[in-house]
């Protein structure tokens, strides 16, 4: 059974569920595609970007069950826009082939213009534009670490969709995810000499290299090491590299000192989750892309930002359950509620932000310290009472997205000014002191628990 007549099947089967309103299928699922099966994951496309949320939100199971019952294989779903699927890329017998194909228009609409900006990501944002735009010549390595979810694949294809502009009809830049690079070692790696050093030196024609979720690569010694050949002579001969990861360098594991050390040459900058303004922006695009923010209530878009900002993914699956669930039980443009958002994840894990108080931070802060509250909120300048102060005022602004202002009269009628100070003060040490940052992520932990 080829592809097409294995989705056929599925469809079939989709048709005569009795769960499935018939519109729900004509709309969104009639005109979907299998585009490719390979190991256990099965890729589909559609046209619509509301089928997108209707397929992760309602139906995903269900096809992996019918997938499952069809082939004996379970695979993992995934699914795309049609129009932003490459084509299929011919196979040409050269070391070309071995190191992957460059057409990567997938990802065009990955660019710095469309990245939402705000306080968790504007210093990794500013350090990948300018090294897109003068390669080789600013920081060499430039390592962005953060969490899954936060931007940084987007980034990458950002400095790879700015440079082609820049540079248009070139091969300056190389994309590589570093599982494929892995995969890719392998087989190079079993091939002998001849193949590994042409593998090698076919590099030599990219001016920037990008390798996507490094930690990968951790524990594999002889892919670590012909990485390291490759990444060390992008180094030498002033060719940018640009690496994200989902820690800061010298908390990988599974890697040789000297990599590290290499990793950590550069600039290294950490990406955090989005504030709740920053949210905000990343929905309303998300929702203005799709011509469905006039769908959505101020209040139920509110609600969303501040219980699923922990990463941009959670952001949009929420909003495409909501759709999926408006599109089965609401009439054509009406508009989703707050009290219809709160329907919808009335069981679901929220982050409970509304729970956390300058209160409850002051005192956390304050235990961890081993002062008072009361000492925290004097005019003390002794070392370890400031540090309270100012890492308390931080946290008010980081996880409650409190106004300056409002956090200075919380702290006994401190000025806007000195506040934003402190802030800064706490987001530089967190930036330079690997100590400190761990310290500020514990007492972040205790106050997000409890």
């Amino acid at each position: 059974m080829n592809t097409k007549e294995l989705w056929n099947n599925v469809k079939e089967i989709l048709s005569r569920d009795e769960s499935i309103p018939p519109e729900i299928y004509n709309y969104y699922i009639s005109d979907t595609q299998i585009y490719t099966v390979s190991d256990n994951n099965c890729l589909i496309t559609t046209k619509s970007e509301i089928a997108i949320g209707v397929f992760e939100a309602g139906l995903n199971e269900k096809i992996k069950q019918i997938l499952k019952k069809l082939t004996g294989i379970e695979y993992n779903i995934s699914f795309e826009l049609e129009k932003n699927i490459n084509k299929i890329p011919t196979t040409n017998n050269n070391i070309d082939t071995l190191i992957g194909s460059d057409d990567n228009s997938y990802y065009d609409y990955y660019t710095f213009e469309n990245f939402v900006k705000g306080d968790s990501n504007r210093e990794a944002l500013q350090a990948a534009l300018a090294v897109a735009v003068d390669l080789g010549k600013k920081w060499n390595p430039l390592f962005i670490y953060g969490d899954s979810g936060l931007g940084k694949t987007h980034l990458l294809h950002a400095i790879k969709n700015k440079v082609d502009e820049i540079y248009p009809g070139t091969q300056k830049v190389k994309y590589l995810k570093a599982d494929e690079f892995g995969k890719m070692a392998m087989d190079i790696l079993n091939q002998g000499h001849e193949v590994i050093e042409a593998f090698k030196t076919s590099y030599d024609k990219f001016d920037c290299l990008l390798i996507d979720d490094i930690q990968l690569l951790a524990k594999r010694n002889k892919t670590n090491e012909l990485f390291f050949y490759i990444f060390n002579s992008f180094i030498e001969k002033n060719k940018q590299i640009v690496i994200t990861s989902d820690k800061y360098p010298d908390d990988l594991g599974g890697f040789e000192a000297r990599i590290i050390s290499r990793f950590s040459y550069g600039l290294s900058i950490g990406l955090d989750f989005p504030d709740f303004e920053t949210a905000i922006k990343i929905l309303e695009q998300k929702l203005k892309q799709q011509n469905n923010l006039a769908l959505f209530s101020e209040e139920s878009l509110e609600f969303i930002a501040l219980n699923f900002n922990s990463d941009v993914r959670k952001l949009e699956g929420a909003i495409k359950r909501l759709l999926f669930l408006a599109i089965m039980n609401k009439k054509p443009e009406e508009i989703i509620t707050l009290k219809d958002v709160e329907k919808a994840f009335k069981n679901a894990p929220l982050q409970n932000n509304e729970k956390i108080t300058p209160k409850k931070i002051k005192q956390i802060v304050a235990d961890h310290y081993n002062i008072t509250v009361k000492a925290m909120m004097s005019k003390s300048r002794i070392s370890n009472v400031m540090q309270a102060r100012q890492l308390a005022m931080y946290f008010c602004r980081t996880i409650l997205d409190e106004p300056y202002t409002r956090i200075g009269i919380e702290f006994g009628g401190k000025d806007h000014t000195t506040v934003m100070n402190s802030v800064k003060k706490v987001e530089k040490q967190i930036a330079t002191n690997k100590e400190f940052k761990q310290l500020v992520n514990s007492i972040r932990k205790k106050i997000e628990s409890k």
